[in-house]
């Protein structure tokens, strides 16, 4: 049996063992929270004092910034209420703070006269500041003879893209008139307009004219000199658009890309809007593509055409789209003055017909997305073909001028009693001549589809 007294005593000992062990835990416990409550205390009191400092810093601030001293030191009326006068600049002496003994993370005023600060690119460096500046992305320009004050006023420039107001679209007609003669008749004034217009050709032996016309409706269509080589300028815009938003249309590109203007494609006496614009000014390809079809704006159509890749295959699109005559290839033929000419970039007036009337059924099948060409023509000058008719028909053009080879071109898509493409180049000694030329021929149309409708 075993002895009595020495099992109470070890039984004694386990507890008070125990008893330590939790008195140990306990106390580990308190003195992690009272660590705790010290550490939080510490961090409250440190917040409070750094929000009294910035706040009274912030306030001593703005209560120097809202006025300016006169020299006898009162305070100046006007910049106390807030106005400066004309070319005047306020002066501000803003004193460090009692704390702050060092001068750090101050900035120093610039006495009048002094540059402040060096602009990136002028081959000066600036010293790193903690902060971090913002990108401008506006371009500022200095006036060069500018001294003094002056020196640091700047003009700032946005080179983003223009806002452009929009435009209600240009719709064309839900129905046409029905024919009032018989069919008779209108073969016997179509045979008429056929004779007229080869007449007016031939007796204009100080020219030299292309002529073609197709009937949207009834796919009339006759020419003569049709597929002679013509310099047509910016008339060759038409095709090069239609191909550009055959790309929009197909999703391989977009209208809505933004692209910077380059000096570079400003040749020297190009009629041009954005002459004179800062490197930089950035456009959208849908604005890029109205300036060079409404106005034939040549800058514009380069800068698009950088942005549709390979100019050869370009070429090679617009000749695949009709094969009269091949833009890239080098033409031969003799001008209206009876000189030998031999050069590439020529088109034709059938060509220039066939590209209106690919655009007239783009439209009729995807209205939204040839709109935009369809608003540009309409904002063209109608000087040529569309001068003789009424003020209220939808006339859809692009003409083309070269002074170098007396050329005039002009090709419309006319919405009149019946839906017709007319296109006329013209080689004549003047503008004015080849201008009066289109007119006359586009009356002959008009009087042969109003005879039709009367």
């Amino acid at each position: 049996m075993k002895n009595p007294k020495s099992n109470y005593i070890g039984e004694a000992r386990r507890i008070r063992r125990t008893r330590m062990i939790i008195r140990g835990i306990i106390a580990g416990v308190i003195v992690l929270v009272v660590a705790f409550a010290l550490f939080f205390a510490y961090i409250l009191n440190l917040k409070k004092d750094i929000d009294t400092e910035f706040t009274g810093s912030s306030d001593t601030s703005r209560s120097f910034s809202t006025t300016s001293s006169t020299a006898d030191g009162s305070e100046d009326p006007n910049t106390a209420s807030g106005e400066t006068s004309p070319g005047e600049s306020t002066e501000t002496d803003v004193p460090s703070s009692p704390e702050d003994t060092s001068g750090e993370g101050t900035e120093e005023t610039p006495e009048p006269g002094s540059e402040a600060t060096s602009t990136p690119g002028d081959g000066e460096t600036s010293e790193s500041t903690d902060e971090e500046l913002p990108i401008d992305t506006n371009h500022t320009e200095e006036d060069p003879d500018a001294t003094g004050d002056d020196a640091a006023a700047t003009t700032t420039v946005n080179l983003f893209p223009d806002e452009w107001e929009e435009q209600e679209p240009v719709l064309f007609p839900q129905k046409y008139p029905l024919q009032t003669v018989t069919h008779a008749e209108r073969d016997q004034s179509y045979a008429n307009l056929k004779h007229a217009v080869k007449a007016y050709i031939a007796e204009r032996t100080d020219a030299r004219i292309g002529f073609y016309y197709i009937n949207l409706n009834t796919n009339e269509a006759f020419g003569y000199n049709e597929a002679e080589p013509f310099v047509v300028g910016s008339a060759i815009y038409l095709p090069l658009e239609l191909i550009f938003y055959d790309n929009v249309r197909a999703g391989t590109t977009s209208d809505e890309i933004v692209v910077p203007f380059d000096p570079r494609f400003v040749d020297e006496g190009t009629g041009t809007s954005l002459a004179g614009l800062p490197e930089g000014k950035q456009f959208y390809l849908s604005q890029l593509a109205y300036l060079a079809l409404a106005e034939g704006d040549s800058v514009a159509m380069n800068m698009l055409l950088d942005s549709m890749g390979d100019p050869d295959k370009i070429w090679e699109t617009m000749t695949q789209m009709t094969s009269c005559i091949d833009f890239s290839a080098v033409q031969n033929y003799v001008d209206f003055k009876g000189v030998q000419q031999l050069g590439e970039h020529r088109s034709s007036a059938y060509d220039l017909a066939s590209y209106a009337q690919m655009l007239y059924w783009r439209y009729m099948s995807w209205p939204q997305d040839y709109q935009p060409m369809i608003d540009a023509l309409a904002a063209t000058d109608h000087s040529g073909i569309g001068k003789y008719f009424p003020g209220d028909t939808v006339i859809l053009s692009r003409s083309g001028s070269n002074t170098e080879f007396f050329s005039e071109s002009d090709v419309s898509i006319i919405l009149s009693y019946e839906p017709v493409v007319v296109c006329v180049t013209v080689e004549a000694e003047t503008p004015e001549m080849a201008k009066e030329i289109q007119a006359a021929l586009g009356a002959m149309v008009y009087n042969f589809i109003s005879y039709c409708h009367t």
